[in-house]
């Protein structure tokens, strides 16, 4: 079942959690692509100063402003591609950051390392791996099976073991246990840090 926009219509830590083991699937080049999501972390607007939104629209995070299940793509330190789709309702900003996954159904004809492997870990090799650049800044995941990329519901008869921590590489924001994961994932960008005393 593709999830629909009302699946993004909630707060992001939720939100976060809930996209553990979706599907999402990616069109590219003609081939699609089907990744496991096995870690997310959340955040907020002006609640979370690790946000891009933490002071308001600007022109690169206004997209967070606007309706839940767009992606919010953007270019960190000038290396690599993070892709975030957007949560909660039109004017509140906030969104989810996909961190790692594991491809489960590739039908692609490039044959990378990472996409041979299945792991891909961390969100720059995520990005770089499917094909997500800043042209798909703004894209709806939720068109259902004609999109670019939409998000299928996992199976609900699994059960999945999930962990939190604090988010990865924030300098603001750090005691936020936002970063949420399948335990045990052999796809996890880093190793989880040590949660606060």
């Amino acid at each position: 079942m593709v999830l629909t926009r009302d699946f993004f219509e909630r707060p992001p830590d939720t939100v976060a959690r809930e996209l553990l083991g979706s599907i999402m699937v990616v069109r590219f080049e003609g081939d699609e692509t089907r990744v496991r999501i096995e870690e997310t972390e959340a955040y907020g607007g002006f609640d979370d100063p690790a946000s891009h939104a933490f002071r308001g629209p600007t022109p690169r995070s206004a997209i967070m402003f606007e309706q839940a299940g767009i992606l919010y793509v953007y270019r960190s330190y000038g290396i690599h591609w993070c892709m975030n789709v957007v949560t909660e309702s039109t004017g509140t900003a906030s969104a989810v950051l996909l961190r790692a996954g594991q491809v489960v159904d590739d039908v692609n004809t490039r044959h990378s390392p990472s996409i041979a492997s299945g792991l891909l870990r961390g969100p720059g090799i995520l990005t770089r791996e499917l094909g997500i650049t800043g042209t798909d800044n703004g894209v709806d995941c939720c068109e259902g099976t004609s999109g670019r990329i939409r998000f299928e519901r996992h199976d609900l008869s699994k059960t999945l073991e999930i962990d939190v921590s604090r988010r990865i590489g924030v300098s603001r924001g750090q005691e936020r246990m936002s970063r949420y994961f399948i335990k045990g994932s052999p796809a996890l960008s880093r190793r989880t840090p040590t949660d606060p005393k």
